[in-house]
């Protein structure tokens, strides 16, 4: 069939079969006219003396639809569609359309001088000027590594473009990948999902699809790498360094002191025991530690690591004292008493701040002192 300076042609369901032309077009020959439609079209076993079973030269636009080309066989490339447009941008189309078992020296299929744009499955493309090779059912070319494309009418491997910060895109991808969480992607054209960085330890990243990790709080810490969520420092202390890469950074609460509660960034988390206790162990995690002070012992001030004695001439028999009390009379008191000691018979003492036994005043000539007296007393008439 030829057609030669004609308007528009538009043909359904046509169907050439077994047919021979000695020049080009072995089923089909259109030539300088305006818009040519083709739906259902199958082309079968055409045989041309030149090129292709459909020859298509000098139109404005071409919309090929849902056609097939089997077995057809040219003395000269392309074998089954040649195609020229007389306008710059045509709009030409090619849709959903097979070309098999199709034959031509150097086993070129297609040959578009002018734009021919197909309309492919997202994430693949064709080119939509030169040769094309080989048998093909619609587009047979995948977006490239490290692009995608969620477009129909692509024309290079580039596709929509490059694949997205944070996003991965292996080859034939409709849209970016997300990243995982714990990863991280600063560059363009990201191929695979092992291209996505790990986050660093001190870092984490808990969602997907970002281009960079973000540093641990203070109050926590990440030793390893690809962490989705940093570890919350643990009681009894305090992480005061933000991006911290290890548990080392923990700095316990010291003696007197304790934390109760995980993911403290500042010292001033430590609370302090009360008046009257005390705790030696630094990194404590609760006010069980702070002990109360023992008798003969007290702590005045809070956050001591340990109760200091009562001083010389005092005494405490409670537990848990803030002070102590002044040593009574007719008796001393050694540092660290937890009661008073009564002066020995033969001596006395009317004051409270004695803290020793030596210090009792010994009754003088002509007097006694019991155990424990605060004075002396004269003997009787007739003693002595």
């Amino acid at each position: 069939m030829s057609v030669y300076s004609s308007g528009d042609v538009a043909l359904e369901g046509a169907s050439f079969s077994e047919c021979t032309a000695d020049i080009d077009g072995g089923g089909m020959y259109v030539r300088k006219g305006g818009d040519v439609a083709l739906e259902s079209a199958r082309f079968v076993e055409c045989t041309s003396g030149s090129q292709a079973a459909l020859y298509i030269d000098a139109v404005e636009r071409l919309a090929l639809t849902n056609s097939q080309f089997v077995d057809n066989i040219a003395s000269q490339t392309p074998a089954a569609l040649f195609f020229t447009s007389s306008v710059a941008t045509s709009g030409s189309l090619l849709r959903n359309t097979t070309f098999f078992g199709n034959s031509a020296p150097g086993n070129i299929t297609i040959l578009a001088a002018s734009p021919l744009t197909w309309d492919c499955p997202l994430g693949s493309w064709m080119p939509n000027v030169g040769q094309i090779i080989g048998d093909l059912s619609g587009c047979n070319r995948l977006c490239a590594e490290g692009h995608y494309g969620d477009a129909s009418d692509h024309f290079t491997s580039d596709c929509s473009g490059p694949c997205w910060l944070g996003h991965f895109c292996p080859e034939g991808s409709v849209l970016p990948h997300k990243c995982p969480a714990g990863t991280h992607m600063p560059n363009e054209r990201a191929a695979n999902i092992s291209d996505c960085f790990l986050c660093a330890p001190g870092q984490y990243q808990p969602e997907t699809g970002h281009e960079e990790c973000l540093p641990c709080a203070a109050g926590s810490f990440s030793p390893d790498v690809g962490s989705a969520a940093c570890e919350t420092c643990p009681k009894g202390g305090v992480c005061e360094d933000a991006g911290a890469a290890s548990r080392l950074v923990w700095q316990p609460c010291p003696a007197g002191s304790f934390n109760p509660n995980r993911g403290s960034s500042s010292s001033a988390a430590c609370e302090l025991c009360p008046i009257g206790t005390a705790s030696a162990a630094p990194g404590a995690e609760g006010s069980e530690t702070c002990s109360p002070c023992d008798p003969g012992h007290f702590a005045a001030t809070p956050g001591l690591s340990k109760c200091e004695r009562c001083f010389a001439g005092s005494y405490q028999n409670d537990m848990g004292a803030t002070g102590c009390r002044d040593c009574k009379k007719g008796s001393y008191c050694e540092p660290g008493a937890s009661r008073p000691l009564p002066c020995e018979g033969g001596s006395y003492s009317d004051k409270t701040d004695l803290s020793a036994a030596s210090q009792c005043t010994p009754a003088a000539p002509g007097h006694i002192a019991a155990r424990g007296s605060t004075e002396q007393t004269a003997c009787g008439k007739g003693s002595f």
